[in-house]
């Protein structure tokens, strides 16, 4: 029985064939990203006028309750490192109430979207969360959780419908943990400094939850309008923010 004969290889073109592999599927994932921009940009043009009315209306009913709460975290940690602790404590409530307000309508908001993108037969092309955009580990969590599911579904429909799945859990999520840390520091618990730490983190989550809510709203409204179809986006405001 004949023995295989062995092929020596030299390691110079090992070494060429690999950078040819690099080279090449760093170039397939450059043409990708640029494809993707593309087709995005291909999108944005299809927003009528009306839903583009809807959307700065509702953008604009989010970006001020976002700027009350912004106003009262501001003071809430300029006044604490003044020596103000009580103030703060008062400032840090009313952050809370205004985000415990906001949050259920976010929620109303996503829920509201959800049900219409089912009208919807091709959503315009989403992204999935990425856990480095978030700093409470609970968030960056789901928005992992959000990436690793995105790769099973095949339409963009089932991928819008999972990222806001994930924007309301995020949002319910950080609610929650927001009232935790404001009760522990109004009642003067120890460890009131990590909780401060963690109220500044939910505030930025909160933040990069809304954006991504309002990008999701425009990617509905645009992939609506590509349908052509008669949609009562009244009653969308309606139901919504």
């Amino acid at each position: 029985m004949l023995e295989p004969a062995s092929v020596n290889v030299p390691w110079s073109a090992l070494v060429v064939t690999g950078l040819g592999l690099v080279t090449s599927a760093v170039l397939l994932y450059l043409l990708g990203n640029r494809n993707e921009r593309k087709v995005s940009r291909d999108w944005d043009l299809l927003l009528s006028p009306k839903g583009e009315r809807l959307y700065q209306n509702i953008e604009g009913r989010v970006h001020n309750e976002m700027a009350l709460a912004a106003i009262a975290y501001d003071e809430a940690f300029t006044v604490r490192e003044l020596g103000s602790l009580e103030e703060s404590k008062q400032l840090l409530d009313v952050g809370y109430k205004v985000i415990e307000k906001f949050s259920p309508n976010m929620m109303k908001l996503i829920a509201a979207m959800t049900n219409f993108s089912r009208m919807v037969s091709a959503m315009a092309p989403v992204t999935p969360l990425r856990p480095r955009d978030f700093k409470l580990s609970q968030i960056s969590s789901l928005a992992y959780l959000n990436g690793v599911l995105h790769q099973f579904l095949v339409s963009t429909s089932e991928r819008f419908r999972l990222k806001m799945y994930i924007l309301g859990r995020s949002f319910d999520l950080g609610t929650r943990f927001l009232l935790q840390s404001t009760q522990r520091i109004v009642r003067s618990e120890p460890e009131s400094e990590r909780e401060w730490q963690q109220v500044r983190a939910i505030r930025d989550d909160f933040q990069t939850l809304t954006d991504e809510s309002l990008e999701g709203l425009k990617q509905l409204l645009t992939s609506l309008a590509a349908e052509r179809k008669d949609v009562d986006l009244d009653r969308f405001d309606r139901s919504a923010f």
